[in-house]
């Protein structure tokens, strides 16, 4: 799983959100971003839903298409980031020189 796909992935846990909102919050481009949700979507993992016109119409902008986690997909996120978490920690551990060892 990339490093952008658990950005996506982190931004989603922490709640429903759009488009360029989820840009800012993962420090992604938009063309990052839209391809990562498709493939979330396909694999059942995301789900999506546009906003009420009325409301987008009050604020005087297009209406926004929020994403979400599916039951599954925060599941599966949850899963898929704590694995990498510890991939992290270990490779840390691998790359981090032996108390009192000498260094390369």
């Amino acid at each position: 799983m990339t490093l952008q796909t658990q950005a996506v992935l982190a931004v989603l846990l922490a709640r429903e959100t759009w488009g360029f909102e989820l840009s800012k919050e993962s420090g992604l481009p938009a063309g990052t971003i839209y391809p990562i949700l498709q493939r979330l979507t396909t694999a059942g993992w995301v789900t999506s839903r546009w906003e009420q016109a009325e409301a987008a119409q009050a604020e005087g902008r297009p209406p926004r298409r929020y994403y979400a986690l599916t039951t599954e997909g925060r599941a599966r996120a949850i899963n898929a980031l704590t694995e990498s978490a510890r991939h992290r920690t270990r490779l840390t551990g691998l790359l981090s020189p032996e108390p009192g060892g000498e260094q390369a």
